[in-house]
């Protein structure tokens, strides 16, 4: 009989603290259906991105006025956005995006924006190969530019990859091979760079619980911003001064 008693005080208790964290969902939606009625009521409701655009505006305006208060204790918006649950892209809607972080502009940028017709001559074929291809871009150009210096010159060469600012790491007698990892790791900053300055700008923007993730070494970043809706906003927010591409 005490089990059961136990048993019936937890799921007593699961309940309320259910109920508790559900309500933050409710009053979020609530807030934000004002916005919608706000939006239709000073836009045109056929304007989608007006819409958007409306909606955000009446959120940020209450983004940190009292909008309800539970069990004594007052919220904000977003207070109550913070605590929202998370229903994810497939639920709330909301904006998924792909970033491409351009290697090629990462090789030139490495090779001080080398001259040198083979190097140019690799990139081309790298570019039109990755079309058709799922191997990556970087092991595109080394594959390319083998075939097409065909010994003649290497990667480690001053007027390639052999420059004042990677003489540290790549001397003129480094084999292609072993200015490979070099380049990879080089590439695999610029890469995690383009991710800080991601998350960090996702997280002013706003979203409750967004997804910011690599996608393998194809110098990928995938974002998902569950409840956004505003795509000219995010694309100008995540675009803007950074070697990205919106896919």
């Amino acid at each position: 009989m005490q089990n059961k008693g136990l048993i019936r005080l937890f799921a007593i208790l699961f309940g309320l603290v259910s109920i508790y964290q559900l309500s933050f969902t409710y009053f979020t939606n609530k807030v934000e259906d004002d916005a919608k009625v706000y939006a239709i009521a000073n836009g045109d409701e056929t304007n989608v991105r007006e819409q958007a655009t409306l909606e955000r505006r009446y959120l940020d305006s209450v983004a940190n006025k009292e909008v309800t208060d539970l069990f004594v204790t007052k919220f904000t918006y977003n207070d109550i956005k913070d605590k929202e649950m998370n229903l994810g892209l497939d639920l709330k809607g909301g904006i998924n995006a792909i970033l491409q972080v351009s290697v090629k502009e990462v090789l030139i940028a490495l090779s001080n924006d080398s001259k040198s017709a083979v190097f140019k001559e690799a990139l081309d074929a790298a570019d039109a190969l990755q079309k058709e291809s799922n191997d990556t871009y970087l092991n595109l150009f080394f594959q390319e530019f083998e075939r097409i210096a065909n010994g003649t010159i290497k990667l480690s060469d001053p007027a390639i990859f052999g420059t004042k600012a990677l003489r540290d790491k790549i001397d003129f007698n480094k084999t292609n091979d072993e200015v490979r990892p070099i380049l990879q790791e080089e590439i695999d900053i610029s890469i995690n760079t383009a991710f800080e300055v991601l998350r960090s700008r996702i997280d002013k923007f706003g979203v409750t619980q967004p997804n910011i993730q690599r996608i393998g070494t194809s110098g990928r970043i995938q974002i998902e911003l569950p409840g956004a809706k505003d795509i000219e906003r995010v694309t100008k927010l995540i675009t803007s001064k950074a070697e990205l591409q919106f896919w």
